[in-house]
């Protein structure tokens, strides 16, 4: 019995909520650390006087535009998709492995006398270490907790439900479950601009005729050159589908520490094989689903190895 209690507490240590942010929520971080890392470093301040000054002749205004652009093209045409996702984040001053994901993402729906939920399952596909992890959340349900199935090479059928926004769901998640998928990133990334647009040292440019995967897309840089509190990165890479104005690709990059060195990464988000309004119903979101691992025994597991 004790070595089970340990082994069920060496679990929970590890479990985990995938991703998806309030638009800046962050890992917590220990009050004792001296020396802040990249993450810990983005606040905001009053904006600078701005009074009279014509926002559109602001190089981040066409990317604004093409933001809220995206956002209404998804809340109008997108109910739910699958796709392919590879990630790579720094939690805790650490940027982690490339994370390949499959994930179905259904949108929340207030149609006549029904009412669908805002609703994510994810399954991690590799590196090894978590391969066959599972999460599911289903808003309104459950306490607002995600279902986990831990994965990986140990105890990999355990599974709990934790809170998402907890300490330990976001121990190795940049972004909570919850804030997971296209409309949400699109969400952050207005609220960014919108900050951005505020002050000066900027610098966008766009180019036409990038391709992610096959796909045509617009590939949209910022930068910020000088390192300023209202900046919560440095550079910004952003590609958007031409034809459904999604965005497919992301990455951030933190200032050099020193310099002459290169930009620290913040995060980097891929997406593929995307596939929209599939039909998602209740069942893709239920832990009983015969297709997940949940309900997986250990002897379940140990006969498939």
């Amino acid at each position: 019995m004790e070595r089970q209690i340990r082994t069920w507490f060496s679990f929970v240590s590890l479990a985990f909520a995938a991703v998806g942010s309030s638009s800046y929520v962050l890992a917590e971080e220990p009050t004792i650390e001296k020396k802040p890392r990249p993450e810990q470093l983005t606040s905001f301040t009053t904006p600078l006087d701005t009074v009279g000054v014509d926002r559109s002749k602001h190089p981040l205004y066409p990317a604004l535009l093409l933001a809220e652009k995206s956002l209404e093209s998804i809340e109008k045409n997108v109910k739910d998709y699958t796709c392919n996702m590879v990630r790579r984040e720094r939690i805790a001053g650490k940027v982690g492995n490339y994370e390949f994901l499959h994930a179905k993402i259904r949108h929340e729906q207030n149609e006549g006398a029904e009412s669908v939920p805002f609703s994510v399952y994810l399954r991690f596909d590799k590196p090894t270490s978590i391969a066959g992890r599972e999460a599911l959340f289903v808003e309104g349900e459950h306490a607002g907790k995600v279902f986990v199935r831990r994965g990986g090479e140990r105890m990999a059928y355990m599974s709990t439900y934790i809170k998402p926004d907890s300490r330990l769901a976001m121990k190795e998640n940049r972004y909570p479950i919850t804030e997971i998928g296209f409309k949400r990133m699109v969400e952050r990334l207005v609220g960014i601009i919108e900050n951005d647009i505020q002050y000066d040292e900027c610098q966008v440019k766009f180019f036409k005729g990038a391709k992610v995967n096959g796909i045509p897309c617009t590939r949209i840089e910022v930068t910020h050159p000088i390192k300023r509190d209202h900046f919560t990165f440095h550079k910004a890479t952003v590609f958007v589908d031409d034809k459904d104005k999604l965005p497919v690709a992301y990455s951030s990059y933190y200032w050099p520490e020193r310099e002459g060195e290169e930009p620290r990464l913040l995060e980097e988000y891929i997406f593929t094989n995307i596939q929209l309004n599939v039909g998602l119903t209740d069942a893709d979101f239920d832990r009983d689903n015969p297709e997940y691992g949940f309900n997986r025994k250990a002897e379940d597991v140990a006969s498939t190895n």
